[in-house]
């Protein structure tokens, strides 16, 4: 049946403190789509006072009851749009998104359907990529609608009291600051554990709650009770829900601190699989755990099936672009098995379903130095985006790199110099760089290289990999060439 297309009303609603930046950039980037503000104040008035004149945005002061759910529920109380956009502070939509979504409002929405938006959270330090996850963001101002919790807060079991279903749609809400803030991200954790403690003690223990807890902890450093909390939310979960999903990864990150988790985690990950056999986070983890372990072509068989037919859940945090992790895994492990046209095989035919993805292009590049084609790396790296950092750098350490590529080290010296002494701490001009010094016998400067990649991506085994191979023996020039490496 063809929906009515009319301009319905649209309200945002956003719970606020006291982030005034972070609210200007959220709204700024809905002004011209919504039909009217919401701002739900727990904090100081002042400090939001202005915004709401600039936004004409109506203000609610709100006490705060250590109830997100309670606080949510409160903003409700004040909305006359026919249909509600939830933001929190920060989060932003792109234009095309944006007008796309107004349209979508105006001649799509069911009035009995409560809608998924995707939200992306920037890359974390020590994490491989950003991260995004599927939450209800859209729905209709139903007055059976209600959020249930202190924390997590949903909308879950109000729509299904209310007989709605639920759909996602393309839309995406990019949270625009990386949560680097330790001191903000402690304070964040301890409101967090407590506010789980008072819902226990009002309804008892349960998937959500024990989630939320380990998280806490995690972010408090206490990695054996975020495992044990973890571990209670899996047995609270319902089978293969994505609760249980969301606790078998808490588990996986939980067992990274503890020096004999490898095995556990492979374990671990097995039992999981098991139950998700297609899911493409957990395959691709067991295939790292693998290929640590040694079992390279176990390893290259679970990253083949991650990226042939990996499937992700948008209902927990996974890693957006988790498709072109599996594709980039999967060629390292086909190159390290000595299939080299396969590997660049899988390579190009990611990059051409994936054309914008910068760590596959970069990938790509880093193949042709490998195999000493300067022209064609030189055309990849003009494909990166214009706003690229340190291109020109870059473009030095490719020309010096394809010049290692073919040991003719004195020549690949300058270029690799100059890539670095301007900044460029690509993995490749590193990776070339060490190398080339260290073949003209200069070991403690190779060093300094690779203890400068190691500072930057502390989470990295290669410059490790390569201290010891590179700087120990007395075959450093011989194995110099040998011991380069796809970058991943």
């Amino acid at each position: 049946m063809t929906k009515e297309a009319r301009n319905r009303k649209l309200t945002a609603v956003i719970v606020v403190n006291e982030e005034t930046d972070l609210i200007r950039e959220t709204l700024n980037s809905v002004r011209q789509i919504v039909d009217e503000i919401v701002l739900l104040n727990t904090g100081n008035t002042d400090a939001i006072s202005s915004i709401a004149k600039e936004y004409q945005a109506r203000v609610v002061a709100h006490s705060w009851q250590e109830s997100f759910g309670e606080a949510r529920n409160a903003a409700l109380a004040h909305v006359t749009g026919e249909w509600i956009l939830w933001l929190d502070p920060g989060e932003t939509i792109q234009a095309d998104h944006a007008a796309t979504l107004r349209e979508f409002v105006n001649t799509q929405v069911d009035i009995m359907t409560a809608y998924v938006l995707l939200v992306r959270a920037p890359q974390a330090p020590g994490n491989i990529g950003s991260e995004q996850i599927g939450q209800i963001r859209l729905h209709p101002n139903h007055p059976g609608i209600r959020f249930e919790g202190r924390v997590r807060e949903n909308l879950n079991q109000s729509l299904a009291e209310c007989g709605m279903s639920i759909e996602a749609v393309p839309f995406l809400l990019q949270r625009n600051i990386a949560e680097t803030d330790q001191a903000w991200k402690v304070s964040r954790a301890s409101r967090d554990a407590k506010l789980v403690e008072r819902e226990i003690n009002e309804s008892g223990p349960n998937a959500r709650l024990m989630i939320c807890m380990a998280e806490a902890v995690q972010t408090l450093n206490d990695q054996a009770n975020a495992l044990m909390f973890f571990e209670q939310a899996c047995r609270l979960s319902e089978h293969g829900s994505a609760e249980m999903l969301e606790a078998f990864y808490g588990i996986l990150t939980a067992l990274d601190s503890r020096p004999d988790g490898l095995d556990t985690q492979i374990q671990t990950c097995m039992t999981a699989l098991e139950i998700f056999p297609l899911d493409a986070q957990l395959l691709c983890a067991i295939g790292g755990y693998l290929r640590t372990k040694g079992h390279q072509e176990l390893a290259r068989r679970s990253f083949e099936t991650a990226y042939k037919h990996g499937q992700i859940n948008l209902e927990t945090w996974h890693i957006d672009d988790i498709d072109e992790i599996a594709a980039s895994c999967l060629a390292i492990s086909t190159h390290a098995a000595g299939k080299h046209e396969d590997a660049e095989r899988i390579l190009l035919e990611a990059l051409s379903d994936c054309p914008h993805s910068i760590r596959l292009r970069r990938q790509v590049i880093d193949m042709h130095v490998k195999h000493g084609r300067r022209n064609e790396a030189l055309d990849e790296l003009d494909l990166l985006p214009a706003d690229y950092p340190k291109l020109d750098s870059f473009r030095s350490a490719v020309r010096g790199a394809v010049l290692a590529s073919q040991q003719n080290w004195v020549a690949a010296r300058p270029y690799l110099e100059t890539a670095y002494r301007q900044d460029s701490r690509e993995p490749l001009c590193l990776r070339w760089y060490a190398t080339t010094l260290a073949a003209l016998g200069e070991t403690d400067a190779a060093r300094d290289a690779l203890l400068t990649w190691k500072k930057r991506e502390p989470h990295n085994g290669e410059p490790d990999d390569l201290m010891q191979a590179l700087l120990t023996g007395p075959t450093i020039r011989s194995k110099a060439k040998s011991e380069s490496v796809l970058a991943s």
